[in-house]
């Protein structure tokens, strides 16, 4: 059977929308990060990884670092830069604007990548953030935090940015939605008897369709009765460094 990224690209795109809950306020920030961000502005990937996002900013001077230690699997080559996020190897004022995409629950240091990204922000400048609140362990052992609404206010104000958008990965139905499409991992794991494989496999299949397939419909529409969103998976937050040219945005 096809991985999730895989399946996913395979489906219709108004049924994978509705399915891939954890990435859709993700994706509605890059698309905002693109259209504010002006041609030929310097752009930070802080966390990079294998580069995922850098297609959204091909009019910019895009520069993507990381640690290349998160996960065996991934491609690094086409890193611009291999470095710790606390300690960049750029001047001050370096960039027009930064990102950094689900990376910050990987840093065991957050007030100093958070502080050292502001340092090499331009005054004005946005910072584009996107990190979980209710995950489970990934990319162990380099899995440190999980981030409230209040948790990125305070980062933000410490490194000298103010924040000024923020938005949940939806409520508690889309909480819901994600980790019930776990539930074929759960009740299907992995056997090494080929036998056994092919006894689960028609179960396997009813469990995947509609937990994976089904339920996420009703579930995506059904979060709007959560005025609160206090149970959703993360949070988009959208900041500027403030300083004297404060005025100026990207």
């Amino acid at each position: 059977m096809p991985g999730r990224r895989e399946l996913l690209e395979r489906l219709p795109k108004w049924l994978s929308h509705r399915i891939e809950v954890n990435r859709i306020e993700t994706l509605r920030m890059l698309d905002q990060a693109r259209a504010e961000i002006p041609h030929g502005a310097h752009v930070l990937d802080a966390g990079s990884g294998e580069g995922r996002y850098k297609h959204y900013f091909d009019h910019t001077h895009y520069v993507g670092v990381d640690l290349a230690v998160g996960d065996d699997t991934w491609d690094y080559t086409g890193l611009d830069t291999v470095g710790n996020l606390r300690q960049l190897p750029f001047p001050d004022a370096s960039f027009d604007a930064a990102v950094c995409i689900q990376t910050m629950e990987h840093v065991n240091q957050p007030f100093e990548v958070s502080a050292e990204i502001g340092r090499v922000l331009k005054p004005g400048g946005r910072y584009y953030l996107a990190a979980p609140m209710n995950w489970h362990q990934h990319q162990k052992p380099h899995d440190f935090f999980r981030y409230t609404s209040f948790g990125f206010q305070t980062l933000m104000e410490a490194s000298g940015m103010r924040v000024v958008e923020m938005r949940p990965w939806g409520g508690y139905f889309w909480f819901l939605s994600f980790n019930l499409q776990m539930m074929e991992y759960w009740l299907f794991p992995k056997r090494k008897n080929r036998w056994l494989q092919l006894l689960q496999r028609p179960f396997q299949l009813a469990v995947h369709g509609f937990f994976f397939l089904i339920m996420p419909i009703p579930l995506y529409y059904l979060d709007r009765l959560d005025t609160q969103k206090d149970a959703t998976l993360g949070w988009v937050c959208i900041s500027e460094k403030t300083g004297p040219d404060n005025a100026e945005s990207v």
